[in-house]
């Protein structure tokens, strides 16, 4: 990359300046002369005859007629005009590549530098860039940057990565631009990427109006690079992601869809048949939900995002996926981890609340930690697990601590049951009449018939915990007998019953 070189601020460029300067770099360049006279005004010339009175400092640029009708000793008298004027340079538009060597030394000998335009170029482009780089102040300021926001679009285009979007707005500004952390005094912008800070676009030190457009550039510039950082990690994550997808949906689909479901696990390269223990993850509660649908679906992106980095970033081999408000995490081994595992994992789940907690901001989470179970049966049966263990985390209120399902006197033997396809499809069976109410008809139907049978049939009871009156509860309870067909007398049935409640509710929801 050729080095960026600023034009002047408080005084004059020269020449060299101009040709190196975003407006005008590319679009002049020398092939006679010294560069090094500074230029204080830019005029247009078609008469050979008015060099003679032109500005001192200026340069001059002829209309491609006129540069035309400079061959031989006419271009060697008119370098000599300009050169008793003082001019500082020449600018030949009918995109000639060289000058004769007798013009070559009068420009020499007369401190006028000879540039060329390329054919076709326009002069009085070439006038209004050259004055405006002169003039500098908020017009040239403005110019650099809206260069700077033509150079990015056009290198988002062509897809370019970071450090070509970089060197693109440094070419077009004139001054380099870096990602890298800030140093005291540049002025540098924060690279945003999942509301996290990815390094800084810096710019240099600099002052006034240029200054001003140096704050626009790094800020257009970082959000550019944040724009090619996203692109990048989701295109590395989009596997992931669809990983992810069929994991959610094979914990949450039945019996029937388990086989289908298994071999596009495998084909997408989940070790569906290794060990697996599940760590699930849940805003204690949601502020946004009731408020903000969008800053709700939002806030669980982002802890799945957060998580599932911190879960890789510990080492192994993890999957995540989301189930409701939850995020699972899942680490898979290939060999039974044995009894250990169950404190190497609460340690690790520990590792990744605490890099949570340190990235979302003003977020207070329940962890409820599975233990470790081989094959299909085994994933569903942790991932129930620690569902069990976040309930239990809840009703304690045990924040930001994981729970694990070892420690919180859950009935193992209810949940290793429901894990297994019969028993999953035995109790959609049993239940289907009031899942058909759909909704939360359906769930509040559940709960209450739970509710009832934990409590020895009592209604006073179950009508104490759900805050309503008895006679509610009375009819609540019949309906849903009605609604299932059954003898409510039958203790078999109410056995199964309460059993059904009781796995429905550690489901992945």
């Amino acid at each position: 990359m050729r080095e960026p070189v600023a034009t002047a601020a408080t005084s004059d460029p020269t020449a060299e300046d101009l040709m190196a300067s975003p407006a005008l770099a590319g679009l002049v360049s020398c092939i006679a002369g010294p560069v090094g006279r500074r230029v204080t005004t830019v005029k247009l010339v078609d008469v050979i005859d008015r060099l003679d009175s032109v500005d001192e400092g200026a340069l001059v640029v002829l209309t491609e007629a006129t540069s035309r009708e400079l061959l031989n000793y006419r271009l060697d008298m008119a370098l000599r005009l300009a050169g008793s004027s003082g001019a500082a340079g020449l600018v030949l538009t009918d995109g000639r590549e060289e000058i004769p060597a007798t013009a070559a030394t009068i420009a020499e000998r007369s401190g006028i530098a000879v540039l060329r335009a390329g054919s076709g170029t326009n002069p009085a482009d070439i006038i209004l860039r050259a004055n405006r780089e002169i003039a500098g102040g908020a017009e040239a300021a403005l110019a650099r940057a809206a260069e700077s926001l033509a150079a990015l679009l056009d290198a988002e285009a062509r897809q370019a990565d970071p450090a070509g979007l970089l060197e693109a707005v440094s070419q077009a500004v004139g001054l380099p631009f870096e990602l890298r952390a800030p140093r005291p005094g540049e002025r540098c912008a924060p690279v945003m990427v999942d509301e996290d800070v990815d390094e800084h676009v810096c710019g240099p030190a600099v002052v006034g109006e240029l200054g001003t457009a140096v704050d626009l550039v790094v800020q257009l510039a970082a959000a550019a690079v944040a724009r090619a950082r996203a692109s990048a990690r989701q295109a590395e994550q989009m596997p992931e992601l669809s990983r992810a997808e069929l994991l959610t949906e094979f914990l949450l689909a039945g019996p029937d869809a388990s086989d289908r479901l298994m071999d596009r696990l495998r084909s997408a390269g989940v070790a569906v048949d290794w060990w697996h223990a599940v760590i699930r993850i849940e805003p204690e509660r949601d502020p946004t939900a009731a408020k903000d649908e969008l800053a709700s679906y939002q806030l669980r992106q982002r802890i799945a995002r957060v998580g599932s980095d911190a879960a890789r970033a510990v080492g192994g081999v993890w999957q995540s996926a989301l189930v409701g408000p939850g995020l699972l995490l899942v680490r898979m081994e290939r060999r039974d981890p044995g009894p250990s595992s169950g404190k190497d994992l609460a340690a690790l789940a520990a590792e990744i609340v605490r890099t949570i907690r340190a990235r979302v901001d003003d977020v207070a989470l329940v962890c409820g930690i599975g233990t470790s179970h081989q094959g299909a049966a085994g994933l569903r049966a942790s991932a129930a697990e620690a569902h069990a263990a976040v309930a239990a985390a809840r009703t304690a209120r045990r924040l930001n601590t994981p729970v694990s399902f070892d420690g919180v006197g859950m009935q193992r033997t209810v949940i290793e049951w429901y894990a297994s396809d019969t028993a999953r499809e035995m109790v959609d069976h049993l239940l289907e009449p009031i899942d058909r109410l759909g909704g939360r008809r359906a769930e509040e139907a559940i709960r209450t018939l739970q509710l009832y049978l934990d409590n020895q049939g009592s209604t006073a009871r179950t009508a104490e915990l759900m805050h309503l009156h008895r006679n509610a509860v009375a009819y609540r309870i019949k309906r849903i007998f009605d609604i299932l067909d059954v003898d409510s007398s039958d203790p078999d049935i109410r056995l199964m019953l309460q059993l059904a409640c009781r796995a429905r509710s550690l489901r992945p929801q």
